[in-house]
């Protein structure tokens, strides 16, 4: 079942009121997003959010206290939407080296598709409030540990198949796969934050975030050793 289906069955359990409740918060997540990838954190406002929603400020501040809980909220959601969406895509591959090969596509793929946002955190990270920083970083450290232990049960499942060796460690294999991946979407948003514009679809090498999926994933299965 889709994660998108599972939504539309919670919204239609919901009372209306409730239903509502959720829809602009929605709307104002989603006009935070648009109007963060445009200004950046600092330049944006309440004043511009609410505008870009519809809604007049005082709604904004109903469902956010601050400027800074709403980026929070809006960074969280955006990460738990990485996590979900990548388990959705990996679910529905048959074997476990398509799932490994889905895992890193949807990955990169997720990463670029959103790019305009997570942009925002390498481009004005230095300026952020030790607040900011310290609950963007538990949450995303929490997130990620958990993220490792899914990849090695991947692994794991990939050694009973006899896809990767059986004598190394999954957990260690995933904290490597994991690294790889990484690897390939730091630096290509920190080029994005660089250029100050929206994300552009390719990096410095001229290739898409996506197309480089294919690079990891035979680095990681036939590593670097000249054939």
């Amino acid at each position: 079942m889709s994660n998108n289906f599972k939504e539309r069955l919670e919204m239609a359990a919901l009372s209306r009121k409730e239903r509502d409740r959720r829809l602009r918060r929605d709307d104002i997540l989603r006009a935070a997003e648009h109007i963060f990838a445009i200004k950046g954190y600092h330049k944006a406002s309440i004043q511009d959010i609410a505008k870009e929603a519809q809604y007049a400020v005082g709604t904004v501040y109903l469902y956010f206290k601050d400027k800074e809980a709403l980026y929070i909220t809006l960074f969280e959601e955006k990460a738990q939407g990485l996590f979900l969406w990548v388990r959705d895509k990996v679910s529905q591959a048959p074997g476990s080296k398509e799932k490994i090969r889905v895992l890193i596509e949807e990955q990169l793929s997720y990463f670029e598709s959103n790019g305009d946002f997570f942009k925002i955190y390498f481009s004005e990270r230095v300026n952020y409030r030790w607040i900011i920083k310290d609950r963007i970083s538990q949450k995303t450290a929490e997130r990620f540990l958990r993220h490792i232990d899914y990849i090695a049960s991947l692994m794991k499942a990939a050694q009973e198949e006899g896809v990767i060796r059986s004598d190394i460690s999954a957990k260690r294999t995933a904290h490597v796969l994991a690294s790889m991946i990484n690897a390939t979407i730091f630096p290509w948003l920190r080029q994005e934050a660089g250029k100050g514009a929206p994300a552009a679809r390719s990096g410095g090498n001229g290739k898409s975030l996506k197309e480089m999926s294919g690079f990891i994933l035979d680095l990681f299965f036939n590593g670097v050793k000249a054939r």
